[in-house]
């Protein structure tokens, strides 16, 4: 059986496929994943991916078109775009963007099976609701999605599988991992815990628009400002033909990526500029270390925050294992070296498919099915301050299994109403309340407070969502309630 992952990305998009041999990322024509840019031009089907975020400036303020970007950031919203006078939720926009990863796959390699099932990999912090939209977007395309699992767990995967033989070695680990992924819209830094066959997290940190795009901006905007100098062309009035700084973006990525192989790299347009009727070219040569004092402060900010995940999970440099560098910001030398004076480099680890690593973690679960877990017990607060445990850790988060109905009697009806409490537990001492608060109608009359029992019914859905329902057995009105918050891992073993 062959699986596939999917690692739908705020900037950029990409899917590969695991057979239980090797995995086969589907990047596109220059070997990058996919933009997450859509295009749209009046009735026609969308253009998304490398075209699309290329035609951007040429196209971005010509009626007639309009871009849609970082649908992802906002796919959790009920609102509607309006898109030539039709409208649209973010997951049906979302969804053409899958429809290209689906389609894209199956031309770019026909040895391979069309994609109907998927693991969907997710930041941390994503919620109930940003799951249940993910989904639907999925669906758009065909997609059932079979489990959604953590970008930073989907790495470890990713990064530490090589074979079915390895997969031996990696149960008997207990190590804690910094996954250090810096993508092109967002910077996420995860403390995780890989013990004897699963993956959870410690703690987390992140700095969302501190990314990739972030930087071709800065190097751009530096480019455009050396150019301007050299020629003594005043910044007041100076504008630059859509189309040529539609190029410049491009060639300013790809000088970008290419810093992280050679010290230096050159952007070259001809006729970039006309100024008294003259045509001037571009040719900017940018050094490596140039381009790194402009991002130093960035680089700086992003140690504070390994620091304060470090802190937080009150763990030593000395107490990590090892530490890996995803995502396509991440090949940066200078946060390479930064890193290893640290960490050290013997722990550091320079992961060559940066770029890939999640969708291909994703692909190994998929192909394999290892499932997600509950990490923290799931309790009900009793009026004697105890607790009855609904789901204890462990527990396998599957809707077929994670399902339990429980009767309890209420200690006060005199106010004719029932108050249930759900909480997460730490451990023997600590708990945190889950939010809402169920109030359960019961009856008043006080022979009753022997007789009625409340009966509660606890579910989690495909969405690793928990839905909970209460009643009385005398009122009989039931109430509901959904928890969007649950902490889970994966387990592999």
């Amino acid at each position: 059986m062959v699986g596939f992952g999917i690692d739908f990305g705020t900037t950029n998009s990409v899917v590969s496929a695991f057979n239980g041999r090797e995995t086969r990322p589907f990047v596109d024509s220059n070997n990058l994943p996919h933009p997450s840019v859509l295009w749209y031009r009046g009735d026609k089907k969308p253009v998304v991916g490398r075209e699309a975020k290329d035609r951007i400036k040429d196209f971005g303020n010509t009626p007639g078109n309009k871009f849609i970007r970082s649908i992802k950031s906002r796919i959790q919203q009920e609102t509607e775009f309006e898109i030539f006078g039709k409208y649209h939720y973010t997951w049906e926009i979302a969804g053409e963007i899958f429809r290209f990863l689906k389609e894209d796959a199956k031309n770019r390699d026909t040895t391979y099976p069309t994609m109907n099932e998927a693991v969907v990999t997710i930041p941390l912090y994503f919620n109930g609701q940003q799951r249940k939209a993910i989904r639907k977007a999925a669906e758009v395309a065909g997609i059932f999605v079979k489990n959604f699992i953590h970008e930073p767990f989907a790495a470890v995967i990713g990064c530490l599988f090589s074979n079915s033989d390895s997969l031996n070695l990696l149960k008997n680990i207990k190590e804690n991992i910094l996954v250090f992924d810096w993508g092109g819209g967002t910077l996420d830094i995860t403390l995780v815990k890989l013990d004897s066959g699963t993956i959870s997290e410690i703690s987390n940190q992140g700095y969302p628009g501190r990314s990739g795009d972030h930087f071709d901006e800065i190097l751009m905007a530096d480019v455009i400002d050396k150019f301007r100098q050299e020629h003594d062309i005043y910044s007041q009035g100076f504008w630059v033909d859509t189309g040529l700084e539609s190029i410049l973006a491009h060639d300013i990525e790809f000088a970008k990526i290419g810093l992280s192989e050679r010290e230096s790299e050159s952007v070259e347009i001809a006729d970039f500029y006309s100024f008294n009727d003259k045509g001037i070219n571009l040719d900017s040569e940018i050094s490596r270390k140039h381009f790194e004092s402009l991002i130093n402060l960035d680089i700086q900010d992003a140690m504070s925050l390994v620091d304060k995940v470090l802190d937080e999970a009150r763990i030593q440099i000395s107490q990590v294992g090892r530490v890996l560098l995803i995502g396509g910001t991440s090949k940066i030398p200078l946060l390479d070296r930064m890193m290893r004076d640290i960490f050290g480099t013997s722990k550091v680890q320079r992961i060559a498919n940066a770029d890939t690593v999640i969708s291909e973690g994703a692909a190994i679960i998929s192909h394999y099915y290892w499932q997600p877990y509950l990490v923290r017990p799931i309790c009900i607060q009793l009026s004697d301050e105890s607790y009855y445990t609904v789901f204890d850790a462990g527990t396998i988060l599957n809707p077929k299994t994670a399902q339990k109905e429980v009767k309890f009697f209420c200690t006060d009806n005199r106010d004719g109403e029932g108050i249930l409490i759900l909480a997460d537990r730490f451990d023997d001492i600590r708990c945190q309340v889950k939010y809402p608060i169920i109030k359960i109608p019961i009856a008043k009359k006080l022979r009753d407070v022997y007789t009625e029992k409340v009966i509660t019914d606890f579910r989690i859905d495909q969405n690793l969502i928990l839905r909970a329902s209460a009643k009385g057995s005398i009122e009989d009105q039931p109430v509901y309630a959904e928890y969007h918050d649950i902490c889970y891992g994966l387990r592999f073993a």
